[in-house]
């Protein structure tokens, strides 16, 4: 891992409940609720009614799908690399379709 790459995921572990990104399905659950309000304000909006909130909805929507791609690659490295403490025993493993 890259000191950048450390760097990265330093600042995510300072500013992220260590809970929250202890396992990858936790990861895939935090990342649906960053991404709900804007599927929301997208879907559950008429779209001739109100364009300003569709408007923010993508953006949203397109703020945690950015802050996955970015995230889901540091943590998968450090997991790899042994950096992050295993929140189970060693006789349950994550699986990877989570």
């Amino acid at each position: 891992m890259s000191p950048r790459d450390f760097a990265r995921l330093a600042w995510l572990n300072r500013h992220l409940p260590g809970v929250w990104t202890s396992t990858r399905r936790r990861r895939r659950i935090l990342f649906l609720a960053l991404a709900a309000p804007g599927f929301l304000a997208v879907f559950g909006t008429t779209y001739h009614h109100n364009f300003f909130v569709m408007l923010a909805g993508f953006a949203l929507f397109g703020a945690a799908v950015a802050f996955r791609a970015v995230s889901e690659p540091l943590f998968v490295q450090a997991a790899s690399d042994d950096l992050l403490p295993s929140p189970h025993s060693a006789s349950h493993k994550d699986s990877p379709d989570a």
